[in-house]
């Protein structure tokens, strides 16, 4: 086999990532042109030996040390010896495109799961070549910005999904303002997402976010729309959604002769005279003209599943409802507004006391 004179990669795609020089019968003597965008590495058995940036190199046991002490080199005349040479790509790589659709957040100030998509481009460069060989590249020979996208997919989802939700929550940001954040949201998915890119040798470029949208007809979205709208209807009004609620109360009540059909809302579940309290207090308030309000009643409501979908919430007037058309059952799944996880309607102590008092045990055997 003929002595290979000249080592080098002649780049033609700008895609391709890495190149492996087709022979490995290496003498000192030899020379190794590295362009301006490359670096090469030599490998022996396959054992990272040295590393070379842009240049030109005459092969020697001056500037081949670590591999003098792998194959033990003379140090005199020239010597033929098998090596591995590969050529990393380091020009910046950009308008990678990334997308996700279907994922599930909870909104930070009503506490409802909701449904967006998110799209945008980055870019990226080898920065460690070494460690990117060793760590993705392996034996294959070949790879292109192709295996960046293939094997950064789920990481990237990961990390918009991620940094969307705690971006909202740590600014007190709604659905309606993250389209006013996306340079401030694109740097939050950026450092979540190098620390992932930074155990592959690679360094993240440019990432930025075109655009976040949300599935308009899922029920999350259109109940988190409406508490917005409410919001700022009260806002403008000068007053907060605790004293609407208070007024609400009392009016409902002056209109009624008396309070009594309050405190059915919560029979059997212990709450009738706390409403009835309340709502006595609110309409002597309401009759004096009375600037100051109490506390309004904090009777906790739920989402439910139903059919793979989440309707809701409801409040435990209308779940009791449901429970007498046999719509929510003990093994029903449940999530509490404010809550953390879904469970089993017999898991909430409240529901759990709802069907204790509507569907009773079944009788003992007859002797």
């Amino acid at each position: 086999m003929p002595i290979i004179k000249s080592l080098y990669w002649e780049q033609t795609d700008r895609e391709e990532l890495v190149y492996k020089f087709p022979f490995n019968n290496i003498a000192t003597g030899n020379v190794l042109t590295v362009n301006e965008s490359q670096e090469a590495f030599f490998f022996k058995s396959g054992v990272l030996c040295d590393s070379f940036t842009a240049g030109r190199y005459v092969l020697s046991t001056a500037n081949l040390p670590l591999l003098q002490k792998v194959i033990n080199l003379p140090s005199g005349g020239d010597t033929t010896f098998t090596a591995e040479v590969w050529f990393i790509n380091k020009l910046d790589k950009r308008n990678m495109l990334w997308g996700t659709g279907g994922l599930r957040i909870i909104d930070p100030y009503f506490q409802i799961p909701i449904k967006l998509s998110a799209r945008g481009q980055y870019g990226f460069r080898i920065s460690d070549g070494g460690v990117f060989l060793k760590k993705l590249i392996g034996t294959i020979g070949f790879a292109s910005t192709e295996l960046i996208e293939e094997q950064f997919r789920s990481d990237v989802i990961e990390a918009v999904k991620v940094s969307i939700a705690r971006f909202m929550k740590e600014n007190n940001v709604n659905i309606n303002e993250i389209g006013t954040e996306y340079r401030a949201l694109a740097k939050t998915i950026s450092q979540n997402l190098q620390l992932v890119f930074d155990e592959y040798g690679v360094q993240l470029l440019n990432l930025n976010v075109e655009d976040i949208s949300f599935d308009e007809s899922d029920k999350g979205y259109q109940t988190v729309m409406e508490g917005i709208a409410e919001q700022a209807k009260l806002s403008k009004l000068g007053i907060n959604y605790l004293q609407q609620k208070q007024i609400d109360i009392a009016q409902t009540a002056a209109g009624n002769e008396g309070a009594g059909a309050f405190m059915g809302i919560g029979l059997g579940v212990g709450v009738g005279n706390q409403l009835g309290n309340i709502v006595g207090e609110s309409v002597r308030q309401s009759g004096l003209g009375s600037t100051a309000m109490v506390s309004p009643p904090q009777l906790p409501s739920f989402y439910v599943a139903k059919d793979g979908q989440t309707t809701g919430p409801f409040t435990l007037d209308v779940i009791r409802k449901m429970m007498l058309q046999k719509e929510i059952v003990s093994t029903t799944y449940v999530y509490r507004v404010g809550g953390q996880e879904w469970m089993p309607a017999a898991n909430e102590p409240e529901l759990s006391q709802l069907l204790s008092m509507l569907m009773p045990p079944p009788p003992p055997p007859s002797i």
